[in-house]
């Protein structure tokens, strides 16, 4: 495997978990599944993947299509867009060996491809841009900059919708260590997004405020 790109540097704490443990779980550094599938859960009760062509960005182990399936939510079809090399294998392995319906996996970094979301809405016919976790390493302007391009490329519809790790969880939290996550200021980026659209949905109460999720729909 190569070793760190210095024009990738949001990708190297996976490479490097990918290099210590192999393309498991653990690579992907959630905390614990449980957190995982609370943040999964809020994902699909404010935007219900039924019938959509869902593109899961940053998906890892196609662990989200793994948990639809397994919980009964019949998307339209999924794709899972990874930017390290060796999880998008395991994806496609994953897929082949749990029998997941209507699954495929793109290689490709959505932030330094410009072209991707279009590519995806365009060809894939992608309605609904999932970003669980992925925008972690990034800073708050960058992962601003990648929605705003998520939401150029879906004409005329869709719904673009995002986690991340938030600064009013209302904790004494000096000295936390969040590894490579970063926090970003919840308040600016629920204005961001209503800055866009009114029609914008968020949620923070299903990881006790450590967690937030906005949900922006184009109509």
């Amino acid at each position: 495997m190569s070793g760190t790109d210095e024009g990738t540097p949001y990708l190297d704490p996976y490479r490097e978990a990918v290099r210590d443990v192999g393309a498991k779980f653990e690579a992907l550094l959630w905390k614990n599944a449980e957190a995982q599938v609370a943040r999964f859960g809020a994902i699909s009760q404010m935007c219900d993947p039924t019938g959509r062509v869902v593109a899961d960005l940053g998906c890892g182990r196609a662990d989200y299509a793994s948990w639809m399936h397994g919980t009964g939510q019949e998307y339209g079809r999924y794709l899972g867009v990874e930017g390290v090399p060796e999880l998008a294998a395991s994806a496609r392995d994953r897929i082949t060996q749990e029998s997941l319906p209507e699954c495929s996996i793109v290689e490709g970094d959505f932030v330094a491809d410009e072209g991707l979301f279009a590519r995806l809405v365009n060809t894939h016919r992608a309605e609904t841009l999932v970003f669980s976790g992925s925008l972690n390493t990034l800073d708050q302007r960058t992962a601003e900059t990648v929605i705003e391009r998520a939401l150029h490329a879906l004409e005329p519809r869709g719904i673009v919708i995002f986690n991340f790790l938030s600064d009013r969880h209302g904790d004494d939290r000096i000295g936390e260590n969040t590894g490579p996550a970063t926090r970003f200021d919840t308040a600016r980026f629920v204005h961001w997004a209503l800055d866009r659209t009114p029609l914008v949905k968020f949620r923070q109460d299903y990881l006790k405020g450590h967690d937030a999720t906005i949900a922006i729909e184009k109509a």
